[in-house]
């Protein structure tokens, strides 16, 4: 394992095939934990990570993120998604410029959603490039990976309830060996071969009625109490 104290002929030397980068924010964490107790976690976790894997790069841990959501509470600081998708896109194209081309990014920050799309993105637009998520079902582990997500029997059921004519057949009934984190390594094409995931199979146009019936009377329930509840909290929109 290298890190930044080493010297640059040292990580020359040491060629490291993998680098590990840690996300971490600095947000308010209650009235007990520290500001930066999510960048102290990915500090550690990287290090963790990087002593088990051997030979590898281990960055210091992002300290800023996007913490918006904790904006209304001292000491926070945040970037906005897109400033973040940038960072991580400079830093992920600077070692790709040193060689290395296997990259690990973590985050203890459930608000860092913005890592996803971005590691999906840069898979995307360079090949060469092998970006992953720290974690993720094993392939022994085929309860923890998702049966149907895409043109599977859910969409499929829906289809055939709003435009039947549109159905054209069915793609076969598959469940890849993979994570859905995969669709950010490779996509659709690879992980799939025909583009569905799930059953199609089992599309049942009546169910998927019935129960998107009892999803709208509970979303048109939840819009009406939750702007109800907003108005309460930060008080009435000036409508003038």
């Amino acid at each position: 394992m290298v890190t930044v104290y080493n010297t640059s002929k040292e990580i020359a030397e040491a060629d490291p095939p993998i680098a590990i980068l840690p996300v971490g924010s600095l947000e308010q964490h209650g009235e007990h934990l520290p500001i930066a107790t999510d960048w102290i976690r990915a500090d550690d976790m990287g290090e963790r990570l990087a002593e088990v894997l051997g030979n590898c790069y281990l960055l210091p841990a992002i300290a800023y993120a996007n913490s918006q959501e904790h904006m209304d509470m001292a000491g926070t600081i945040t970037l906005r998604p897109s400033t973040l998708a940038l960072v991580i896109e400079d830093i992920v194209l600077s070692l790709r410029h040193h060689g290395i081309r296997r990259i690990v990014v973590l985050t203890t920050h459930g608000g860092n959603w913005i890592l996803k799309p971005t590691i999906r993105d840069l898979n995307f637009r360079f090949p060469d490039l092998r970006i992953i998520h720290s974690d993720g079902p094993l392939l022994s582990e085929r309860d923890r990976m998702p049966t149907d997500i895409h043109a599977g029997k859910g969409e499929t059921s829906a289809l055939l309830a709003l435009r039947p004519k549109l159905v054209k057949g069915r793609s076969p009934d598959q469940s890849p060996p993979f994570g859905q984190e995969w669709n950010d390594y490779v996509g659709y094409g690879t992980t799939t071969k025909t583009g569905a995931w799930g059953e199609p199979s089992k599309a049942d146009p009546d169910s998927w009625e019935e129960s998107t019936q009892k999803a709208i009377e509970h979303r048109v329930e939840y819009i009406r109490e939750t702007f109800e509840r907003l108005d309460e909290e930060l008080g009435p929109i000036d409508e003038a």
